[in-house]
């Protein structure tokens, strides 16, 4: 009798176990939802922020704004460590006087303070392809769940090259391409 209660008890202890262990891999993929929907939204911030701003490739001085790459960021995840600075001009009142390419660094800049203050050490990688006037955003950030390099995610595919973050634990990218 003593021995199927021990038995009971050692059953009951592993399925409280296996029920903790589910439950913390629940809260894992809840968080990293959490992070993928902030980068869909941020992706369609700058998408719209690049269609309002797409200029035109006819003009005396050639293209300007986004045909005019004037989106590209491609400054690798160590590059991006520090805080982002602010836009020398604003661009966002009436009274503002900016051209294209001052809209266009005015908006890169709010929109990678933004991408930094949401996700965790928040890092971005724009190139524009011009051939199908599209761009393509990579968001990247480093999943605060991971904590060694051994429980790291395979990285792959969705990091492009030029972020350089083939050695960095726990790191997420997600890829987005805006077609203006």
């Amino acid at each position: 009798m003593l021995i199927e209660v021990l038995v009971s008890m050692l059953i009951s202890a592993l399925a409280v176990l296996a029920l903790a262990s589910v439950h913390a891999a629940s809260m894992r993929y809840s968080k990293m939802s959490q992070h993928r929907a902030l980068a869909t939204h941020l992706a369609l911030d700058i998408g719209e922020r690049m269609r309002a701003n797409k200029g035109s490739a006819a003009t005396l001085d050639g293209a300007e704004g986004f045909l005019a790459g004037a989106y590209d960021y491609a400054v690798s995840f160590a590059g991006q460590a520090d805080d982002v600075a602010p836009a020398p001009q604003t661009c966002s009142t009436l009274a503002s006087v900016c051209s294209r390419a001052q809209l266009a660094q005015a908006d890169l800049a709010q929109w990678r303070q933004l991408v930094r203050r949401q996700l965790p050490q928040g890092s971005v990688f724009v190139l524009r392809q011009p051939a199908v006037d599209a761009a393509d955003v990579w968001i990247a950030w480093r999943d605060p769940l991971v904590l060694a390099a051994d429980e790291a995610p395979v990285l792959a595919a969705p990091c492009p090259a030029g972020l350089q973050a083939g050695s960095t634990p726990g790191l997420r990218c997600a890829y987005f391409r805006i077609n203006l």
